[in-house]
């Protein structure tokens, strides 16, 4: 009886220690495993980030030229500080990551116009393909990479990484979406004349001298005040340079056009057209 005893409580400490050494084992292994995965992630993230770097070296140079309008001044200090972000990665400093992901969402959001008009209207453009859109994807896909890399000992960390991957995409789905209905800028020369009868012929021109053209025909006592007001008349008609519109798209479909000033005269009431309402050659409206 006494034997038994000691048999059973030997056997109970020789299971509960086997099971200890089990549980020390499986945390090993999944320490591991992380350990494994943070490099990989760490190693995507240096490669990606080299391809933003000489891939968006064109874009800071095109920026630093000919400027970029608001964000001239912005795209120019992101550039260093992009390379500043990955040194620190590639030194596994911490504050490295946090550089990386600022600037991949910055970047993301300065690029979604340039990036839109590429897709819709200058995608057949292999040069911008290399030079812009590459760069892009790679500041997009910095951004669940460098969230994945900060959040792996964070509980939620799956919650973030998801979002951090919807962002990503939401961008690049918003730069084509944005185009579904979008108004562009733009200067023209009209040459306008108007009939006894009290119409209104407007012969609309990239320029003075361009043969391109489409012709607008109206009826409006108020156009023809300002016409004669703003026009330099000549030989029976009115020219009107660097008369100001906007163009309405439909993607790479134009739907309208609205005058809103000529010259520096801003118009009382905007004139808005149809793209029936246009006779002749209107390709010259493209963006």
């Amino acid at each position: 009886m006494r034997t038994f005893c000691i048999f059973t409580i030997g056997g109970y400490a020789n299971g509960y220690a086997y099971t200890n050494v089990t549980c020390k084992h499986k945390k090993r292994h999944r320490m591991k495993e992380t350990t494994r995965k943070i490099k990989k992630i760490r190693l995507a993230i240096i490669l990606i980030s080299i391809v933003g770097l000489l891939s968006s070296f064109s874009i800071t140079m095109t920026t630093f030229a000919y400027g970029i309008g608001d964000y001239t001044i912005p795209i120019l200090l992101l550039y260093p500080t992009f390379v500043l972000s990955t040194i620190l990665v590639i030194a596994n400093i911490r504050l490295g990551y946090f550089l990386t992901l600022l600037t991949a969402l910055t970047y993301s959001i300065m690029l979604i116009s340039e990036v839109g008009y590429f897709l819709v209207f200058n995608f057949q453009n292999s040069v911008l393909l290399a030079v812009l859109l590459l760069p892009y994807l790679a500041f997009l896909t910095l951004i669940p990479l460098t969230t994945a890399y900060l959040t792996q000992n964070i509980g939620q960390k799956k919650i973030f990484q998801l979002g951090a991957i919807v962002l990503s995409i939401g961008f690049f789905i918003f730069a084509i979406v944005d185009r579904q209905n979008k108004d562009y800028y733009g200067n023209i020369f009209i040459d306008a004349e108007i009939a006894d009868s009290g119409e209104i012929i407007l012969n609309c021109k990239p320029g003075f001298a361009d043969s391109r053209a489409f012709i607008i025909r109206t009826n409006s006592k108020e156009l023809e005040d300002q016409i004669k007001k703003f026009g330099e008349f000549y030989q029976g008609s009115y020219f009107l340079q660097n008369t100001r519109i906007s163009k309405n798209f439909r993607f790479t479909k134009l739907k309208s056009i609205t005058i809103k000033q000529f010259g520096d005269n801003e118009l009382k009431n905007h004139l808005t057209w149809t793209k029936e309402e246009l006779n002749g050659d209107t390709e010259f409206l493209q963006p």
